[in-house]
């Protein structure tokens, strides 16, 4: 399989486990605030409200076997931007309950939640 097809295959398997992210949180009773919200360079998976909660996920997908798996496929960098993402996005969009981060880990059609984190300080002015 050619560079291009991997690329292409991973971005149609990303797709669809945030699809059924969106999905099965939805049947918890969570709404859609925002899906692949651009914010410069950096993109928010998904951004899902219930009551006064905002949370933030980040979904990662791979196949089963995959070399590096879903669950370690966030570095500290890339929560680092995402932090900077979703903090300008609060800039644009305040939001005045909680705020909190949450991964979601795909590999093949298991999925994992992980324990969620609180982002609340990120609400704090940059003054």
């Amino acid at each position: 399989m050619t560079r291009s097809r991997r690329g292409e295959a991973a971005r149609r398997l990303g797709l669809r486990a945030e699809r059924l992210t969106l999905w099965l949180l939805w049947a918890r009773g969570w709404d859609l605030v925002a899906w692949r919200q651009k914010m410069g360079r950096w993109e928010l998976d998904l951004l899902l409200c219930r009551g006064p909660e905002l949370r933030l996920l980040e979904v990662k997908a791979r196949r089963p076997g995959a070399w590096v798996g879903a669950d370690t496929a966030l570095e500290p960098e890339q929560r680092l931007r995402l932090q900077w993402a979703l903090r300008a996005w609060l800039d644009r969009v305040p939001w005045p309950g909680e705020v909190s981060f949450q991964r979601v880990s795909w590999a093949g059609w298991k999925c994992r939640f992980h324990q969620p984190e609180r982002w609340d300080s990120l609400k704090i002015s940059r003054d």
